[in-house]
């Protein structure tokens, strides 16, 4: 074919040498357009849709050229090259519906990937154009003109390909979905979820390796439903097991307190789980379901030390007297100018009984009233909040837990 062409294109030039000396026989006005028509027909894969009609063409203008160069018949040569004419046309018509309908075809493919890949989210800029494109190559189609459908077809595919390939460039979107559940579910995971929220779980875990299979393909639409669908379950089975668990942590931490006053252990000694029970009904209460769990948990190891250790309200070296009295261990802090005066008031002076060589003693205040805690009680001796670990290392004996101390309990400062 290639052979017939580069013929063709030499007959071409051979004949423009006698334009001058034959003009009025030289069919020219038949070969240009049988060869215009040859070329429309190769824009449309003629030669691929409609390849007899096609070579029969190139055939006829190859004669056509031949009578009139070898033979000298240009009468010949017109009827050959408007033969050539009409099979061209005839490939042209044929192929033209055919090739567009590829090019639509071709074009919603694209489209589809596209749509697949999640673009109408990631890339709608793009997608929308592809799809406006797409609509105008199928109204032209109708209108049978086929030639610009082909040419929106072709636009339209581009556009396509644009939106898919922005897409995939976006996919990190859905990783991080799928990581913020596979968070949520991991946290579920910890407690015992089944009593309070099988269901859900399973759902959830079901979706999310769903939603990994889709981002792994580039499915990315169907990854993002999947990943949906799994959030929300995720979010309800951790809602419900941390409330159940909760809830649950609550009940059997006042069973260990009542078991431990059973036991015959003074109320006053659980303190300490008792303001753990109440800290963690709080929180359950501001659905920080975690932190509940684990006062509750405190709660439980407070009172089980106790009945273990059969511990028995603390005696305490009394601030000034140096006697063993339990009331003498409250301060009376009624007639205080203001905090700081309080505050003041507590701290040892050297040479006094509220001192030896190696310890102040310092007794504790309220909560309620003073903010009492460790820490501003280190900020006190050492101008130092970060050092209460010195102050509950040194009291080990009284202190369980350093978040929990009582009023009335002397603690030893460490001056060093």
């Amino acid at each position: 074919m290639k052979q017939k062409l580069n013929l063709i294109t030499v007959v071409v030039l051979f004949m423009s040498l006698f334009l001058i000396a034959c003009e009025d026989k030289v069919p020219l006005k038949e070969f240009s357009k049988a060869k215009e028509a040859i070329d429309l027909a190769k824009s449309v894969n003629a030669d691929q849709y409609s390849p007899e009609e096609f070579n029969d063409a190139n055939d006829q203008l190859l004669k056509a050229h031949t009578a009139f160069v070898k033979d000298e018949k240009p009468n010949v040569a017109t009827d050959l090259s408007e033969t050539a004419y009409n099979k061209a046309m005839e490939a042209y018509n044929k192929s033209a519906v055919l090739y567009a309908t590829d090019n639509l075809k071709k074009a919603d493919d694209a489209i589809a990937e596209a749509e697949v890949a999640y673009a109408e989210k990631l890339s709608p800029d793009n997608y929308a154009k592809a799809k406006d494109q797409y609509a105008s190559a199928n109204e032209k189609f109708e209108e049978k003109d086929y030639v610009a459908a082909t040419s929106l077809a072709d636009e339209a595919y581009n556009s396509a390909v644009k939106a898919k390939e922005e897409s995939l460039d976006g996919k990190y979107q859905l990783k991080v979905k799928i990581d913020e559940v596979r968070s949520t579910l991991a946290k579920v995971n910890r407690y015992d979820y089944a009593p309070y929220a099988r269901d859900k779980y399973n759902m959830a875990n079901g979706k999310l390796r769903d939603a990994e299979r889709f981002y792994n393909n580039d499915s990315l639409k169907d990854g993002f439903d999947a990943i949906e669908i799994a959030k929300i379950n995720a979010d309800e089975a951790y809602a419900a097991t941390m409330s159940g668990v909760a809830e649950k942590s609550l009940k059997d931490a006042e069973a260990a307190v009542n078991k431990a006053k059973s036991s015959g252990i003074n109320e006053d000694d659980l303190d300490a789980a008792n303001e753990a029970i109440e800290r963690a009904r709080n929180f359950k209460n501001r659905g920080n379901y975690e932190d509940s769990i684990a006062y509750s948990n405190e709660a439980i190891r407070l009172a089980n030390n106790a009945v273990e250790d059969g511990q028995k309200k603390p005696t305490v070296v009394v601030a000034k007297g140096g006697e063993e009295d339990d009331e003498a261990d409250y301060e009376d802090d009624s007639d205080s100018d203001s905090d700081s005066d309080e505050i003041a008031s507590t701290k040892p002076k050297a040479g006094s009984a509220d001192e030896d060589e190696n310890y102040y003693y310092y007794t504790v205040k309220t909560w309620q009233k003073d903010n009492e805690t460790l820490s501003r009680i280190a900020q006190e001796y050492y101008k130092n909040p970060k050092a209460w670990k010195k102050i509950y290392n040194a009291n080990k004996d009284k202190i369980k837990n350093p978040d929990l101390i009582r009023p009335g309990w002397v603690l030893r400062i460490p001056k060093k």
